[in-house]
């Protein structure tokens, strides 16, 4: 199968590793992010919880001014929250193909009974010690 059938039939290789390690990444994606905001919002309470402390009334400026600002920033941090989710993902994607696809051509190459030359994996692909030991097992598997 060329490459350019494989990503017509799918982005995946393998559909359950891939998916799995890019739940992780959404995982702490969603941690990372209710947390920085948690931290904000009890920023924005604290600071109500002063002015009050200190006697500014309910209705004065102040706090609409510190609405504003709350208002401004979590628009700010939504943005920023979905850039980061497509980079996350994106990046969940690029190191799951790095890490499957050896694996697939691994797959591929053992089973097949004659291959023809030598495994190849791509340059940024992880596990690049695989292909040598691919090459002694089928070696040793026709003698």
């Amino acid at each position: 199968m060329t490459t350019k059938e494989r990503s017509l039939k799918g982005l995946l290789i393998n559909p359950p590793f891939q998916l799995k390690l890019m739940s992780y990444f959404a995982g702490l994606f969603v941690l990372t992010t209710a947390s920085l905001y948690s931290t904000t919002f009890l920023f924005f309470w604290n600071l109500k919880q002063k002015g009050l402390a200190v006697g500014i009334p309910e209705g004065h400026v102040f706090y609409q001014f510190l609405q504003n600002q709350k208002h401004d920033l979590d628009f700010l941090f939504i943005g920023l929250a979905a850039v980061n989710l497509v980079l996350l993902l994106a990046v969940g994607l690029l190191l799951s193909h790095r890490i499957a696809g050896p694996i697939h051509r691994l797959k591929l190459y053992l089973k097949d009974p004659d291959p023809v030359g030598p495994m190849k994996l791509r340059d940024g692909d992880f596990f690049k010690e695989l292909a040598p030991l691919a090459e002694e097992v089928k070696r040793k598997d026709r003698s």
